[in-house]
């Protein structure tokens, strides 16, 4: 390996950073396997095991589930292969959002566990608080929501110490959802919006567009279907314009309620459709069984007993793998409750 074949791919690499900022994953991703070709196939250089999670994670983000997993695990191979425990727990972390993700509990739990003594052993103080983030937000999934705001909580103020406005502006993210799920709207729009300017003011378009969707769905929560519809295109638009698939299929699933809510049933049920479609390959077990509880609303609104009871069923089905007891025991109180 020259050294100026190592320059090379730092420069590639900036490369594909800048395309991200400005959207272009396709690009990104371009450069990022450029970036990679300049190294060879059996390379111990440490540096392959970070282009590779960089890369892995704008798949991930686009909804390209498989696809990351394995540039992830590539990853953790090649940061073993430098002995760099750093870039071990890096990788393990990344590999615990797809085990997440894919409805796994424990795996994720087994993943992060040993992703912390790995950053503990490099001294990786930020990650190991981007590990107790991901741990809140296991915990939020299971309905843990103490936990979930305590691990939040930790997190942010270590951040906020350091001054650290990348990790914070997620936390605020999750910090939102979790206040949206339990219908404290109010708490949940000042962590919104106060992530809404970091990122903003990062030019960092991915948690932007996360966090709008996250607004919509808070004003649906308040009754303002106006301006969630609105919020609501502007973050299919900007997920569309990233071929960000799984976002994507998340804002159509809030249009789908938006329209339901308005009495448009046949609109809503052929946006929920699409929905479907677009989520189709990501493995995102969550927003799957998230897409069955609407199906059911949907269904409900028509008249249609039994194709609610179906859906619902399904998605009780769908929320018991991911360990998501918040959500089974609502859907349970409505399949109570459904008559013919």
């Amino acid at each position: 390996m020259l050294h100026s074949d190592v320059d090379r791919a730092r420069e590639l690499v900036e490369m594909a950073r800048a395309a991200e900022q400005q959207e272009q994953t396709g690009k990104a991703l371009g450069f990022y396997d450029d970036a990679l070709s300049q190294f060879s196939s059996d390379s111990g250089d440490p540096f392959v095991a970070d282009v590779l999670r960089w890369k892995g994670t704008v798949l991930r983000e686009r909804g390209e589930t498989e696809a990351a997993y394995r540039c992830y695990a590539q990853s953790m191979a090649k940061a073993a292969l430098a002995g760099s425990p750093g870039r071990q727990a890096h990788a393990l972390n990344c590999l615990g959002t797809i085990a997440q993700r894919r409805g796994d509990p424990k795996e994720t739990e087994r993943l992060y566990a040993k992703a912390s003594k790995f950053a503990e052993q490099a001294g990786e103080t930020r990650l190991l608080g981007m590990i107790e983030q991901n741990r809140g937000v296991l915990a939020n999934t299971r309905g843990d929501f103490d936990s979930a705001a305590a691990f939040y909580s930790k997190s942010l103020e270590a951040f906020e110490k350091t001054g650290d406005f990348e990790p914070m502006s997620w936390i605020l993210n999750n910090l939102g959802i979790l206040y949206t799920k339990i219908q404290n709207f109010a708490e949940a729009r000042t962590h919104l919006e106060r992530g809404m300017t970091i990122a903003t003011s990062r030019h960092d378009a991915v948690v932007e567009n996360i966090i709008t969707l996250n607004l919509a769905e808070v004003w649906v929560g308040l009754g303002r279907l106006d301006l969630a519809d609105e919020l609501c295109a502007k973050a299919l638009e900007q997920a569309q314009r990233r071929a960000d698939h799984l976002t994507a299929a998340g804002a159509l699933k809030v249009r789908a309620a938006i329209e339901r809510q308005r009495g448009a049933l046949d609109k809503s049920i052929a946006t929920l459709r699409i929905a479907l479609f677009e989520a189709e390959g990501a493995e995102d077990r969550l927003l799957h069984a998230e897409m069955l509880r609407e199906l059911g609303e949907i269904s409900r609104a028509l008249g249609n007993a039994g194709a609610a009871r179906s859906a619902w069923r399904e998605a009780v089905d769908a929320f018991e793998i991911v360990g998501a007891s918040h959500e089974i025991a609502e859907i349970k109180a409505e399949l109570k409750s459904l008559t013919d």
